[in-house]
């Protein structure tokens, strides 16, 4: 079963980096405004819904890309998301 997640990295250009890297090896992914919760400023992220984020952190430090902070998001059970530091 797919998990959210989102991943945030320290500028704009890196997450666009990430995100043609990981498309290039077959793993879609979306570029999204961060929520408060995660980022306090106006930060963009990678947001992917996939069974195990160990992959993609493996095809990205391949490529020397690292992220700043990688978050599983879950919901209770009155909708309200949460975010997780992996």
């Amino acid at each position: 079963m797919d998990k959210e997640f989102i991943m945030s990295f320290s500028s704009f250009y890196k997450a666009a980096y990430a995100r043609d890297v990981l498309e290039e090896n077959g793993y879609h992914s979306t570029l999204r405004k961060l929520p408060p919760q995660v980022a306090h400023s106006c930060s963009t992220g990678l947001y992917l819904r996939i069974d195990s984020i160990e992959r993609v952190r493996s095809v990205l430090d391949e490529r020397q890309i690292v992220a700043k902070g990688v978050y599983h998001i879950s919901k209770n059970e009155k909708g309200v998301k949460t975010y997780n530091r992996v």
